[in-house]
C-alpha cells in the first residue's frame, strides 16, 4: 500500500504574528518535497508546529522529524547494527559520519534508523554540502523514506521533486520542482535567482548549446559534450 502524508488547510502563527496563512500540503511515499523560503518566514516554526500537533496532518505512514539535533557521536559504531546494512551503505555510513559535524550526522542517521515512512527536516545546509545532501537523498529513497524539507538555499531546490516557495505568509508558486524554477521572473519577483546551473542552461538553451534545462554541474557537460 503507498504511504502518504496529507497537511490538513491550517494558519500558523506565532506571538500573534501571521507566519503562513492557508497552508496545506500532500504527498506519496518516495516523494522529496522542499519548502523553499527566506530566512524568518516560518519554515522552522511550521516543523515544530506539526511536530507539537499530530492531528495537523493525516497519514498512512510513520513520520519523524529532525531539528539539527546532536548526539555523542564517539561510539556510534557500536550503536549501529552493520548487519542491517549492505557493503555500500556501511562504506556510506562510515564516510559520512567521519565529519566535524559527526554529532549532527548521527542524530540525523539515528532518526532514519528509526525506519520512518516520512522524514520531516531542517535545512541541513550548516552540516552538508550540496553533495553531500544529493547522497543523503539517494540515501533516503534507497530505504524507502520520503523527505519533507524546509530551506532558505535555492541551490538545494533542485534535488527535490516538488517545491514550494513562501512570500508575504502564502505559498506564492508550487509545484513539480523544474516547473517551478523555470518561472525565472516570478522567482526573481520572490527574490531568488535561479541555481547556478539551471540558470546556465537557460542561458545556453537559448544559444542553442544544450536542448534542455540542467541541474548540476555533470549534467550540463554531458549536455554540452553531446551537443560538440
Amino acid at each position: 500500500m503507498e504511504k502518504f502524508c496529507h497537511i490538513k488547510l491550517f494558519d500558523l502563527q506565532l506571538n500573534g504574528e501571521m507566519l503562513l496563512n492557508d497552508f496545506s500540503l500532500s504527498f506519496v511515499s518516495l516523494k522529496s518535497v522542499c519548502l523553499l523560503g527566506e530566512s524568518g518566514s516560518g519554515k522552522s516554526v511550521l516543523l515544530r508546529a506539526l511536530a507539537k500537533n499530530p492531528s495537523l496532518f493525516q497519514t498512512n505512514g510513520k513520520i519523524s522529524f529532525y531539528f539539527l539535533e546532536s548526539l555523542d557521536a564517539r561510539d556510534w559504531k557500536t550503536e549501529i547494527n552493520f548487519q542491517n546494512f549492505d557493503l555500500e551503505t556501511k562504506e556510506y555510513l562510515e564516510k559520512f559520519l567521519k565529519s566535524p559535524f559527526a554529532s549532527q550526522r548521527y542524530a540525523l542517521i539515528r532518526k532514519v534508523l528509526e525506519q520512518p515512512d516520512f522524514l520531516f527536516c531542517e535545512s541541513l545546509s550548516s552540516i552538508l554540502s550540496l553533495k553531500e545532501l544529493s547522497f543523503f537523498l539517494e540515501f533516503l529513497k534507497k530505504r524507502g523514506i520520503s523527505l519533507f524539507y524546509v530551506t532558505n538555499q535555492i541551490e538545494e531546490t533542485p534535488m527535490f521533486d516538488y517545491l514550494q516557495v513562501i512570500k508575504s505568509e502564502k505559498i506564492a508558486i508550487e509545484g513539480p520542482m523544474l516547473s517551478v524554477l523555470q518561472e525565472e521572473k516570478l522567482m526573481k519577483r520572490l527574490g531568488f535567482s535561479l541555481p547556478f546551473y539551471v540558470n546556465m542552461s537557460i542561458q545556453l538553451q537559448y544559444y542553442g548549446v544544450v536542448d534542455k534545462i540542467c541541474l548540476s554541474k555533470e549534467e550540463l557537460e554531458e549536455e554540452i559534450w553531446k551537443s560538440n
